[in-house]
Parts: structure tokens; C-alpha cells; sequence
């Protein structure tokens, strides 16, 4: 019972704090439109890609890692064993982020004109290669005090890193005139440059408490499958990205492109997606409860726990996705003072009828043990992207993007949904 009381508790914390971090990064997103205007998030957007792919090669399935490896030697109380992981995850952390880093910075000029063919990304971009390894070593430490239990501590120091990121992105947005170039560097720096105080305040604590004899594991056999994994998604979703700009260019200006792009990407999706945090902290507590309900095989329970939780992810999904879709043009003006992006809104809002089961179909799937076939629907949605993409966008502007988008989702949806069914009907349920 008492396990039980701290799981809810945690994900109960993790959900507030995860709701108020959302809606300060929409509140955020609002000033810093206002403040950069439609074309400037566009191009914020191109680099943010950049920065993801960079961060998801650069960490290397670390944080995984860090997560089992820490929670493991935890189980066992093994301060030892925990400090070693923690030093093991660090090191190599930081040797494969700041090799990323390195070359991020090395080949800005090539990515920024030719790739993204905008010059002003230039500056940020090697500016993001220099930051590289903070936000990675940050997020190891954040999987270590998750592992340990330690989740009012972490939650006040995300809470602490994000106010400081907000209030040094605007300071620098103060003094960075209206060039463009100097506009998008100073968000990468205090977006990233903040995680420089959690991972120092996070770093201090962790190791305050730990023996300093400690026992390193091996690694890169636990890490390197899965960042490959993740480096092949990560790689296709940046391809989606760069072809968005590109197609909807190819059926108009490059200025309405960019602008297009930062509506949908910098306005629509923080609002479509804010209320959705309540899903993702309940994602988290299927994969462990299922799991559980597994090991135990436990079907009657199961069974019910899915029918629940769908259940109340779909009306959840119903009335928020109506509201989206009544409140988009007032939320749009309010907000961004965009009639476009209220439009974009109501367009999108239909879509959370299955996106949002999405995320909580993911994670009952996770703990039923369904990760490889997840994988690969993720992996066959993001071709079915590459290609919509590539192919309608030239003819048909952001129509073609928005059917594109529903159109893997909705196959996504449609894999992970009938696959649960199987999973949780076959005769081991696995």
C-alpha cells in the first residue's frame, strides 16, 4: 500500500508540476511570438529541429540507461552501485555530447545555408553545439533522481531552471535589437544555458549523498541499441520538419512558408497538446501498473484497467478536443493575436479524439512488453509523413500537411489500438 500511496502521490506531483511547465511554455510561446513575429518561429523552429536531432545523437539513449541502471542498484540499496552508474552515465554523456556538440558547431555554415537555406540559423546553430552537453547531462541527473525517488526535489529544480530560462530568454531578447539571427540565439541561449543551474544544483545534491567508493557498470551495451533507435525516429521526424518549410514553400514564398510553419509548429501545437499532459503522467503510471498486473497475470484486473483508462481518455478527449475547437479562435487572438492561428486550431482540434488515446494506448502497450512493435509502427507512420510530405505539400500547401499529419496519426493510432487488443486477449497476454 505504501509503494502504492508514493507511485500515485509521485505521478500526481509529476502531473502538476508537468501542467504548470506546459502553460508556462504557452504563455512563453505567446510573448516570444509577439515578440518574433509568424516567420520568426519558423525559423526558431528549423533550429530547435536541429538542436533535437543534435540532442537525441548526443545523448545516445543515455537517459534510459541512467534510469535502469540507477533504479536497479536503488532496488538494491546499493549506494555504490548507484554512485558508479550515476559517474558511468555522466562520462559517457558527456564524451559522445560534446563530440555532437563539436560537430554541430563545426558544420553550422553548411547546415544553415544548405540545408536549411537561412542564413540567420547560422549563429544559433553553433551556438546550440557549444550548449550541447548541458541539457544531456541535466537530463541523466533527472533520470537518476526520478529512479531514486527523489521527486519534489527534481520538480522544484525543473521549476527553478524554467522561470530562469524564461526570464534570461527575455533579457537577451531585450538586448538583442531585431535581427533575426541575433533574435533565435538568444532563445537557444537561455533555453539552454539554463540547464546549467539544474544540472549544477541537481549534480551537488546527487552526490552529496552518495559513498564515494562506487562501481562502474558497463554502458554502452544498455545504451547504444537504444539510441540507435531513437537516432532513426529522431532522424525521420527532423526530415519531416525540414520538409514542411520546404513543400509549403515550393506552393508559395519562402516568407509565407516560414510563417505558415511558425503558426501550426510555435502556436497551434503548445496549445493542442497542453491539456494532453494529464495523459502523459497517466501513460507513465500504466506502464508500471500493467506491468505489474502482468506479472501476476491477472487478466479480470487487466482487462478492466483498460477499458477504464480508455474509457476516460476518450470522453477526456471529447470535451477537450471541443473545446479547442469552440474556444480556437478566441484562444488564437487572446493568445498570439493570430486569427490564423486560432483557424489552424479548430482545424487541428478534431484530431484529439485519437491523439490524445494515443499517448495512453503507448504506455499500456509499454508495460504489456509491446515496445519492439511499437517501434515499428512509429518507424512505418514516419515514412508515411516523409512521403505525404514530400508529396502533397509542393501541390497543396498546408492543406496537404494537415491531411498528411491526420493521416498517420490516425494509422498510428490504429496499429498501437488493435495491437493492445491483442496483447491483452492473447493467452499469456503478451
Amino acid at each position: 500500500m505504501g509503494k502504492g500511496r508514493t507511485l500515485i502521490r509521485g505521478t500526481l506531483l509529476l502531473t502538476l508540476s508537468g501542467l504548470a511547465l506546459r502553460g508556462l511554455g504557452v504563455l512563453f510561446q505567446a510573448v516570444l511570438a509577439g515578440r518574433i513575429g509568424a516567420e520568426g518561429m519558423g525559423v526558431l523552429q528549423l533550429i530547435l529541429t536541429v538542436g533535437g536531432f543534435a540532442g537525441t545523437l548526443g545523448s545516445a539513449g543515455i537517459r534510459v540507461a541512467a534510469l535502469q541502471l540507477t533504479a536497479s542498484a536503488w532496488g538494491r540499496r546499493d549506494e555504490a552501485g548507484i554512485a558508479g552508474a550515476l559517474f558511468a552515465c555522466l562520462r559517457y554523456g558527456f564524451l559522445v555530447s560534446a563530440a555532437v556538440g563539436a560537430g554541430l558547431f563545426l558544420l553550422a555554415g553548411p547546415i544553415g545555408t544548405l540545408l536549411l537555406r537561412d542564413g540567420r540559423t547560422v549563429p544559433a546553430l553553433r551556438l546550440l553545439g557549444l550548449l550541447l552537453p548541458l541539457p544531456i547531462l541535466s537530463g541523466i541527473l533527472r533520470s537518476a533522481f526520478t529512479a531514486c525517488g527523489r521527486v519534489r526535489e527534481l520538480v522544484a529544480v525543473e521549476l527553478g531552471e524554467r522561470l530562469l530560462s524564461v526570464g534570461a530568454t527575455l533579457l537577451l531578447l531585450g538586448l538583442a535589437g531585431s535581427d533575426p539571427a541575433r533574435l533565435c540565439a538568444s532563445v537557444v541561449a537561455g533555453s539552454y544555458g539554463a540547464a546549467a543551474f539544474s544540472f549544477t544544483l541537481l549534480f551537488l545534491r546527487l552526490t552529496r549523498s552518495l559513498p564515494r567508493r562506487k562501481r562502474l557498470p558497463p554502458i554502452a551495451g544498455t545504451a547504444l541499441p537504444l539510441g540507435a533507435n531513437d537516432a532513426l525516429r529522431s532522424g525521420l521526424g527532423a526530415v519531416e520538419q525540414f520538409l514542411i518549410p520546404y513543400g509549403l514553400e515550393r506552393s508559395g514564398s519562402r516568407q509565407t512558408a516560414l510563417a505558415a510553419y511558425g503558426t501550426v509548429s510555435g502556436m497551434v501545437f503548445p496549445l493542442l497538446w497542453f491539456p494532453a499532459e494529464l495523459l502523459f503522467s497517466l501513460s507513465e503510471l500504466m506502464v508500471s501498473e500493467t506491468a505489474r498486473l502482468l506479472a501476476r497475470r491477472d487478466r479480470a484486473r487487466l482487462l478492466a484497467l483498460v477499458r477504464k483508462s480508455l474509457t476516460l481518455t476518450a470522453f477526456y478527449a471529447l470535451g477537450i478536443g471541443g473545446l479547442l475547437y469552440l474556444g480556437g479562435g478566441l484562444l488564437g487572438r487572446g493568445l498570439f493575436r493570430s486569427e490564423q492561428a486560432g483557424r489552424y486550431l479548430r482545424i487541428f482540434a478534431p484530431m484529439v479524439l485519437f491523439l490524445y488515446p494515443d499517448a495512453v494506448v503507448d504506455g499500456l502497450q509499454k508495460g504489456l512488453g509491446q515496445q519492439l512493435h511499437l517501434v515499428r509502427y512509429n518507424s512505418f507512420t514516419n515514412v508515411i509523413d516523409v512521403l505525404g510530405l514530400w508529396l502533397l505539400l509542393p501541390r497543396f500547401g498546408l492543406r496537404g500537411y494537415v491531411f498528411t499529419y491526420c493521416l498517420s496519426h490516425l494509422v498510428n493510432f490504429f496499429l498501437s489500438f488493435r495491437r493492445l487488443l491483442i496483447a491483452v486477449d492473447g493467452p499469456d497476454v503478451n
